[in-house]
């Protein structure tokens, strides 16, 4: 009866005792609030797969990839196995250890041991089942336990952290390569404009009809117009190279760089109205935000583990089995043993390496907090920033946009003026210098706009899910 009596005491504690230590409370902050908000007027900026807003297939095939083979993609989802291990084990340490074990052997007893007519050596057979549990009356190992998953919550934001970075950094680099196979062909449409022109004043020029000067500010813009296109088409390059790293592509694949076609540049300017204001609890859905919070969780909870330290620990421990010298008799019933005790022990003297312990838990819990502050201080920055940039961008697009047609259409005018001997070669390689710079000014007007959308999707969290995380700590 000792024995069931043993394990009915074990099941009896383990959820007894109490938790030490403060219980978490989100810290409050001075957060700033907006009203009538529809939220729904974000979901296209918070979606898991928020690029779709641009309506690129191209950019659609290229997200899939990098999030199936980038490598720092790869290293997040592995640390988030890790800290899930580390939780299960965190875990384990609550509940029973429980385990068998069984020996055969043969010893030799010393000559003051062995009976005067008995043998000096016996066999013995032995097989025991065994259980140990230490009771979490102080709940040391609740709070580990709370703390561990804590962190695999933490680990799990950082993951999706490192999927918005990666997302947002594929979209920046698949925009801007567009951009520069834009202003490449634009560079390309110069040169070519300015190679008819210097061919017709070479001609004029052996004839006589044209002065050395005329000819050769034609051929400086010529030369000009040319190092544009050999910058451009280098940049160009060095784009192609760094999306296909970032897509997690092969040596092989990287060095052939990116060259599938895509939608032109102006043709991606279409997505969603940028909202004006923003509701506060939005912000608490990004990644790097929660990441924060689940390691001030993990803080939080490790100072009532350090506290419990303090105080007694409470080891039940017992085992029941069969002992036997010879192997038939093994499991007959007077060959049954058992075993049941408890341990009680309890820190005098540890050097002050318990209150060092303790002291260092609440020192990092109020690291924890100042970062987690920081980083909600950062988030509303960023998207405030964001927010400011998305109109002003579409405010710069737009005159951008009627500056290049200004630009063109006086350079179809001084070509008409040219032509009639209004004006000369000069003005009109002037005007022509004007409206290069004027398209290539929309096309960054045009990249900048885009730009300050992944701004606003990465600033709002976008692809985060709640319900996913933080709702499985307690």
């Amino acid at each position: 009866m000792l024995r069931y009596g043993f394990f009915l005491l074990m099941l009896f504690f383990l959820p007894a005792g109490c938790a030490l230590g403060p219980d978490y409370i989100r810290p409050e902050l001075e957060l700033p609030t907006a009203t009538n908000i529809d939220s729904a007027q974000f979901a296209p900026f918070t979606a898991a797969d928020w690029w779709k807003i641009f309506n690129d297939p191209t950019l659609d095939r290229i997200q899939t990839e990098a999030l199936a083979y980038n490598h720092d993609l790869k290293a997040a989802a592995a640390r988030v196995e890790q800290a899930r291990a580390f939780a299960r084990e965190a875990f384990a340490d609550r509940l029973p250890s429980i385990g068998t074990s069984a020996a055969a052997g043969r010893e030799r007893a010393s000559q003051r041991q062995a009976p005067p007519a008995g043998s000096r050596t016996a066999d013995f057979f032995e097989t025991f089942g065994y259980a140990s549990f230490e009771i979490d009356f102080w709940g040391q190992y609740r709070r580990l336990d709370e703390a561990a998953r804590a962190e695999l919550l933490a680990t799990e934001a950082g993951r999706d952290a490192v999927r918005l970075s990666l997302t947002a950094n594929v979209a920046a680099l698949y925009f801007n390569l567009r951009t520069l196979e834009a202003q490449t062909r634009i560079a390309r449409e110069q040169l070519a404009t300015h190679d008819i022109t210097y061919d017709m004043y070479l001609k004029r020029y052996l004839a006589g009809y044209t002065q050395e000067l005329d000819l050769r500010r034609i051929e400086a813009d010529r030369l000009a117009t040319a190092a544009l296109v050999y910058r451009r088409e280098n940049a160009l390059s060095q784009a192609q190279t760094a999306l296909a790293v970032l897509l997690g592509r092969s040596p092989a694949r990287i060095v052939q760089g990116f060259s599938e076609e895509g939608r032109a540049l102006e043709q991606l300017n279409v997505f969603p109205r940028i909202p004006e204001d923003i509701p506060s609890d939005l912000l608490t859905l990004r990644p790097d935000i929660r990441r924060e919070e689940g390691m001030l969780m993990a803080a939080n909870a490790r100072i009532g583990a350090a506290r419990a330290a303090f105080f007694p620990s409470i080891r039940l421990t017992g085992g029941s089995g069969f002992a036997s010298s010879e192997l038939n008799n093994l499991f007959n019933r007077d060959a049954y043993v058992w075993n049941a005790a408890a341990a009680l022990t309890q820190p005098v003297f540890e050097g002050g390496r318990l209150f060092a312990r303790e002291k260092a838990a609440r020192a990092r819990h109020e690291q924890m907090l100042a970062r987690y502050e920081q980083t909600v201080q950062n988030a509303f920055r960023e998207t405030r920033d964001a927010l400011v940039a998305g109109t002003k961008t579409a405010q710069a697009l737009e005159a951008s946009l009627e500056r290049a047609r200004s630009m063109r259409r006086s350079f179809e005018l001084s070509k008409i003026q040219q032509d009639s001997g209004h004006i000369s070669i000069i003005d009109v390689l002037d005007i022509q210098r004007q409206s290069l710079r004027a398209e290539l000014d929309l096309t960054e007007a045009q990249r900048d706009q885009l730009g300050a959308v992944i701004a606003l999707c990465r600033a709002m969290g976008g692809g985060w899910h709640e319900s996913l995380y933080f709702a499985r700590v307690y």
